[in-house]
């Protein structure tokens, strides 16, 4: 994978995760968790043909690689922001 290619997705799991952190309105924990949750889920779903067996390698020639980086970093945020428990006296 072309380093271009790799900065790309971390870029954009860095900002998802940014992103949903604000919309959360976290803690500044839960504000670095999102931004690594967002990393790898972007990383995972980038990978994601990899990782069933689909493909041999990432193509990077489409941008149907950060589509899949993008969504990758919105359900593992998402997910583990359904796992996290409301503050008490909210």
């Amino acid at each position: 994978m072309p380093a271009d290619a790799l900065v790309l997705m971390l870029l954009i799991g860095i900002v998802f995760g940014g992103v949903a952190a604000v919309v959360l309105r976290g803690r500044k924990t839960v504000f670095v968790v999102n931004i690594l949750l967002g990393i790898i889920g972007a990383s995972l779903g980038a990978f994601f043909p990899l990782l069933v067996g689909q493909a041999n390698v990432v193509d990077v020639s489409t941008p149907s690689y950060l589509l899949r980086a993008l969504g990758g970093s919105f359900v593992l945020v998402l997910i583990a922001s359904l796992f996290r428990s409301a503050k008490p006296g909210d």
